[in-house]
């Protein structure tokens, strides 16, 4: 046995101790100055890890709102003070873009550090448990009552739920036997409107089998949410709200507004985790934008968030998405909003190819990628081909650090923001705006 020091925190929240062998090792829930007794094991050959068999805790908690905070994998953050958070997440992206682009950009904290996340998604496990994977343990779930950052209308589903599986457990797919069916519980509600839908993601198959009905009869007896949807994909898939859909009650989507914007959501895409948190990004766009603007190409533009935020700005918008279900909520959706408008959302996979995109004049680009960027081929249609406007929108600065060193050479950088939707976790939201340098 050994005794270490946390000595400092990582950007994601993390400490740092120096293990037996003199090497860095990052241990989460912990403060600098906890002391930690560990051993250095060996896992595999050539392989050693750092086992921590106490913690001595020599600062108080008390800013930790979560009971299962320390051992749910979601929040890193909750007993570091706000001010600190946003130091050390944030601090090394400003330091980055500066040092390696001669980029300056600002931040912008978040007002609301609680009840904040408008989805979460819940493993189910034998037990009945509802909950969260350990951090390090992907095998367990961490059984979850009530989740601080999320609303109090999603904690009483979350009862409620578990009150409905504790008389059917049998439901619950057990993946060691490979018996019964349901893996995820997927809670999405809006912030501004009073939509929400419970989703229950299943295995495949599983919709035939002789319990089933009766597991149906229970929710619709016992939830009182308004749309209940149970979804069914492959028994070894990880993925939740992800599927061919039943609708037991209620539709598969919900209506969600920002910026007196009604959007329709369905249930396997993806939204704003957070839409009034992202409020700042949306400003920070409405502001900058051209005055006599005639295309907006919208990329990965999902169900149409900002073609129909800005759209009345110009003239045609261009939308380009992978999923088909949020293309088509996209075109009705901007239909019912502009009548009049001209317009063309496509289903088009723009990490393997840009064959799609098509060269406006007078044009501004958005676009808002995954997190693991825009890709190689997008970066460079923008490189030889952008608009004189760009707008990029990531989740991920890191990776949006690595895109704008693309395209970087044909354009200035005119400014740029970093917000905090997500605080207690690592995440973060950012937009930067560039103009195409003259010819």
């Amino acid at each position: 046995m050994d005794k270490v020091i946390v000595e400092s925190l990582d950007s994601d929240f993390s400490g740092i101790v120096t293990a037996p062998n003199g090497k860095k090792v990052n241990v989460f829930f912990a403060y600098p100055g906890d002391e930690l007794i560990v051993e250095y094991v060996k896992r595999r050959p050539r392989q050693r890890s750092l086992r921590i068999n106490e913690t001595i805790r020599n600062h108080d908690w008390k800013l930790v709102k979560c009971n299962v905070f320390g051992e749910c994998g979601g929040c890193t953050g909750q007993h570091i003070d706000y001010k600190e958070q946003l130091n050390l997440k944030l601090s090394p992206i400003i330091d980055g873009f500066q040092k390696d682009l001669g980029i300056s950009i600002q931040y912008i904290p978040s007002e609301q550090i609680y009840e904040y996340r408008s989805r979460m998604d819940f493993s189910v496990f034998p037990g009945p448990i509802i909950g969260q994977r350990q951090r390090g343990n992907f095998r367990k779930v961490v059984p979850i009552r009530s989740c601080s950052i999320q609303s109090n209308w999603a904690n009483q589903a979350l009862k409620d739920v578990q009150s409905v599986l504790n008389e059917m457990p049998e439901i619950i797919w057990d993946r060691r036997s490979e018996e019964g069916g349901l893996k995820y519980l997927t809670i999405r509600k809006a912030q501004n409107t009073n939509d929400g839908i419970l989703i229950f993601t299943f295995t495949d198959g599983y919709e035939s089998h002789p319990s089933m009905e009766n597991f149906r009869k229970l929710c619709l007896n016992s939830l009182t949410q308004e749309s209940l949807l149970f979804c069914y994909n492959r028994p070894k898939s990880e993925v939740s709200a992800f599927g061919r859909p039943e609708i037991l009650r209620g539709k598969s989507t919900f209506i969600e507004s920002v910026l007196g914007r009604s959007f329709e959501i369905p249930f396997d895409s993806f939204f704003q985790p957070n839409p009034n948190g992202f409020l700042p990004i949306l400003s920070f766009i409405k502001e900058r934008l051209p005055k006599t603007g005639k295309n907006l190409i919208d990329l990965f533009c999902g169900n149409g968030f900002f073609s129909l935020l800005y759209g009345d700005s110009f003239e045609h918008i261009d939308g380009y998405e992978l999923t088909e279900s949020s293309i088509e909520i996209a075109t009705q959706t901007f239909q019912r909003t502009y009548p009049n408008k001209s317009h063309s959302f496509q289903i088009a996979n723009l990490f393997m190819s840009i064959e799609p995109l098509k060269e406006r004049d007078n044009a501004t680009l958005i676009l808002d990628p995954p997190r693991a960027g825009a890709g190689k081929l997008v970066n460079q249609w923008i490189r030889d081909f952008g608009p004189e406007y760009v707008f990029y929108v990531s989740c991920n600065p890191y990776s949006q650090k690595e895109d704008v060193s693309i395209f970087l050479p044909q354009y200035d950088f005119v400014d740029g923001i970093i917000i905090d939707p997500y605080p207690h976790t690592p995440h973060t939201e950012s937009v930067l705006f560039f103009q195409r340098k003259p010819k």
